[in-house]
This record gives C-alpha cells, structure tokens and sequence, in this order.
C-alpha cells in the first residue's frame, strides 16, 4: 500500500471499523460516534486518503453535464484549428444524448489541480474527456485513476483505462517514408515539445522508418519546438545556419511546417525543389499555402464522437466495444513534396 493508492479499506482495517462504517464516518454520518469518527478520520488524514470518487457520483444526482479538459495547455486549445474539429464532434454527441459540456482550461499546473478538484468533488460533471498534458503532470494520473468515469485522448499505461487515440507513431511513419519515396535522404524533423507523449511517439515513427529504410539517424536531425508557426521559422533558419544539408522535412505539425516553408522561402530555398516538406493535422490552412502543403490528416471530429460515446456508454453502464481505440490517419499529398496528388 502507498500514499497514492490507500483504499478506504485500508482506513476500515487500520482503524478497527467495518468499511461500511468508515465510509459513514467520512461522509459526517450521525450514525457514527464521535469517538469512531475521528479515529476514522486521523487514519485517513494521516495516510494523505483520496476517496473514489465515482461511488459518491453513482449516489448522487447526475449533472448532465461532461467535462473536457486541457490540462496546462490554454494556448493551444485556443489557438489550434484542429481543436475545434475535436469539439465539433464532442458537441454533436452530446447534444444527442441531451448532455452539456463544460470545457476546463488552466494557466498553471498549480490552477489546474484546483480545477480537478471542483470538479471531482462538487461533481459538477458526470465525467470527464481528457486531453494529454505533459508526461511530468502530476495532476493527470490522479484524475485518471480517480475511479470518475474518464476517457482518455491519447496513449496510457495501463490497459483497463478508456482511451481514443490519434495514430501518432504511424503518422509520422507514413510522413517520413513518403519523402524517402520521393528520392530525400537528408531527412530532418521539427517535434513539438518533447515532455509531451504525441512530440515523443511522432519522433519514434520518425526514427523507424529512417531505420527501416537504413537513413542513421542523427541526433542534429530532430530540433524540438513548441507546434507554433513562430517555431517553424526559427527552426527553418537554425536548420540552414547548422551547416548540415537536407533535402527533406516533416513537422510534427501544419503550423510549425508552414512556417518552416516561409523561413525556407525567405533563404532563398525553393519548395520541393531543394528541400520536400510534409507536415501532420491537416489544418484549413495546408491547402492555401504556396505551395499547398502535404500532411498527415487526423481525424479530430471522428475522434471526438468517439470519445465522447465511449463516455455516454460508460455512465449508462453500457458496453463500450474496445477499451483502446486508436484512429487511422492519412497521407495527404499535395506540391510540398514533389508528388503527384
């Protein structure tokens, strides 16, 4: 037993108390004597006790209402095209199932594990759509093992946790293997943060399908970045004053890619004669540039539906099919990388 995983059982045995008791004795039940509830309540405050809060939601009234959460990440839910897509295709479920959605944002990890807390504790939601945060978050894996019905956007350790998955490492396969099909060996990839499991997966479908296609791979050949098209330039131009030649890109995002194509252009360097690039969400924006940009298309409306039935049958006790669900992408080929469509 730890700190992180004290069950109320573990409070009942240690206290001497049925758990039935224990859990009267928590909730300020008058059933309970004075003396038991406060040795119920030393015990539980000493071992730090989290209660499940999923047996006080099936008690209590249902709000309706489900949660979608950004753990730490306002700037890129606000400012991220294919976010709207994502809830898009939440929305539209919910409506259905006559549900409201409540959408979560915090500035600070510190702001965001008090946004948790109001929503485990009040129950102001039914549960909860979670979008990945950084792998050092310390407040996800609470919420995820809390026992509140949640579900998942992306990859997680543990098997009987509900996710709906993008196909990240497959991407950025299909991404890289489509430019060595084009002729480029001097391949070089723009990732997103590298704290963040998507920057991670991306960069290992990257570096297999250099392997694959025996390309060693270099450390030089991955510049991190933060997915905004700000970073796409700056990396262009730290790309060029690195004196390492390349012949190929992939960004691990439309943003960071577009903006790569316009540090290129303003070097001088002609896009895909001299270099190929490829970019990953297919945003509005990739079929405008100039010239018109190749991707990896993400399904983010499919993928919010997804989730977002998952969580319905979860709270109606209904079968949810596969516990893990991950979306396919798709190769979007357009002039960045010399192709034909």
């Amino acid at each position: 037993m730890t700190k992180d995983h004290v069950t109320l059982k573990d409070i009942a045995r240690i206290a001497g108390v049925s758990t039935a008791t224990a859990s009267l004795a928590l909730s300020g039940d008058s059933r309970v004597n004075v003396k038991t509830r406060r040795a119920v309540e030393e015990v539980a405050k000493r071992l730090k006790y989290v209660p499940n809060e999923i047996g006080r939601s099936l008690r209590a009234k249902k709000a309706e209402t489900i949660a979608l959460i950004f753990p730490n990440t306002t700037h890129f839910a606000f400012s991220h095209p294919y976010f709207v897509q994502l809830l898009e295709g939440i929305t539209e479920v919910l409506v259905e199932n006559s549900f409201h959605l409540l959408l979560s944002t915090a500035p600070s990890e510190a702001d965001e594990a008090a946004a948790y807390d109001k929503i485990l504790r009040n129950r102001r939601a039914d549960g909860i759509i979670l979008w990945p945060a950084s792998i050092r978050d310390r407040n996800i894996l609470r919420i995820v093992e809390s026992g509140y019905p949640v579900v998942y956007l992306g990859k997680w350790h543990h098997d009987e946790v509900v996710t709906v998955e993008r196909e990240e490492f497959g991407g950025a396969y299909k991404a890289t293997e489509h430019l060595i099909k084009q002729g480029r060996r001097k391949l070089v990839m723009i990732s997103g943060p590298l704290d963040y499991q998507v920057s991670i997966e991306r960069v290992e479908g990257f570096k297999r399908a250099l392997q694959d296609h025996q390309i060693l791979f270099e450390s030089w050949m991955v510049v991190e970045k933060d997915f905004s098209m700000e970073a796409g330039v700056e990396a262009a131009k730290e790309l060029l004053e690195s004196g390492h030649r390349f012949d190929g890109i992939f960004a691990a995002n439309d943003r960071m890619a577009i903006g790569a194509m316009k540090g290129l252009q303003q070097a001088g360097i002609t896009i895909p004669d001299d270099v190929a690039v490829v970019g990953c969400d297919n945003i509005e924006m990739a079929a405008m540039t100039s010239p018109t940009l190749t991707t990896i298309d993400q399904p983010m409306r499919e993928i919010g539906a997804i989730a977002a039935r998952k969580l319905i049958a979860l709270l109606n006790r209904e079968d949810i099919g596969e516990k893990q669900t991950v979306v396919p992408s798709q190769l979007i080929i357009r002039e960045s990388c010399g192709a034909e469509a």
